[in-house]
């Protein structure tokens, strides 16, 4: 059975304990074609999400309309006057305007306008990975391994398209004026002689326009919605060490073959079968132990008991 010897540098350890590991590690890498080698551990993540505003709550304002009452008011348009049959009254006209329709106010709603907004949400952080291309490193520390061994993995990132308030809702007030009409009556300048007749005021009826009761405001408030983005955070990094891996220099063709062959029918190896550990084979490996969370950088022990070939 496999075991794996984790090491943090900076701890001070027993001697004896040390001397125990290197014991342990030894007797793995002493089996048969097993060699020890620097190897990436690929970190370990746990779901979570992100949660994101995608349309902002705004408040809407309704208004009910003034209440008008309606009346009637006499206006003397004419005098009462006196005739004479034989020298008339003579008169003349007076213009006068009248409201009949008084000021008010009236209120205009207008909803709020939004916009739209993208932002860039990130789905996963960046990692490290081991370059396929790259050989096995025989190295004590993560120090001596060749930078072109390991690959930066870009963190993942999405977008989400959100709606969000331009100019909120707002109301606008409305002055409407007075109406008026203009009435025109004739006022007796010289009564008439001789003949003594009188003539009885004349009254006109004028339709009046009154306000009972004034425009109200009603307002209420739209909710915001959210929507959660599944995303990838790590617990816990890629580490280094040292683990146990088939010393290539030695492996035979027969392993080599039945090791392409599992990945073949797995679906990581393309080609047929040849027994040569080439950049094909070692790009299958490391997607076979990506995919299935083990450390990358060698053909290590613990993949090939995975792929039950030791």
């Amino acid at each position: 059975m496999q075991q794996i010897i984790h090491f943090h540098p900076s701890r001070t350890y027993r001697l004896g304990i040390v001397a125990t590991l290197l014991v342990a590690n030894q007797a793995i890498a002493n089996q048969s074609g097993i060699c020890m080698s620097q190897v990436i551990v690929p970190a370990q993540y746990s779901a979570a999400s992100e949660q994101v505003t995608v349309y902002e709550g705004s408040s809407t304002y309704s208004t009910t309309p003034v209440k008008l009452g309606y009346g009637e008011r006499k206006i003397k348009v004419v005098d009462a006057y006196v005739e004479y049959e034989i020298i008339p009254a003579s008169f003349k006209e007076v213009t006068e305007t009248i409201e009949v329709e008084r000021e008010r106010v009236e209120i205009e709603t207008l909803p709020a306008t939004y916009r739209t907004e993208t932002k860039r949400i990130k789905t996963r952080d960046a990692t490290k990975r081991w370059n396929p291309a790259c050989t096995p490193v025989l190295a004590e520390s993560q120090a001596s391994i060749p930078a072109n061994c390991l690959l930066e993995v870009p963190a993942e990132y999405t977008e989400v398209t959100r709606e969000i308030i331009d100019m909120p809702a707002r109301t606008i007030k409305k002055i409407i004026p007075a109406r008026t009409e203009t009435i025109t009556r004739k006022v007796q300048v010289e009564p008439a002689k001789v003949v003594r007749k009188e003539i009885p005021a004349v009254y006109a009826s004028v339709k009046l326009t009154r306000v009972e009761e004034p425009p109200k405001i009603l307002a209420s408030r739209s909710a915001s919605k959210v929507q959660h983005i599944p995303a990838e955070k790590i617990i816990h990094p890629e580490t280094f060490r040292q683990m146990p891996a088939l010393c290539e220099s030695t492996a035979g063709k027969d392993e080599i073959m039945r090791l392409q062959q599992h990945l073949h029918q797995l679906g990581y190896y393309q080609d047929s079968p040849d027994g040569e550990l080439g950049p094909k084979t070692r790009a299958a490996v490391t997607r076979y132990q990506e995919e299935n969370r083990l450390a990358s950088g060698a053909i290590t022990l613990e993949t090939l008991q995975k792929l039950q070939l030791r």
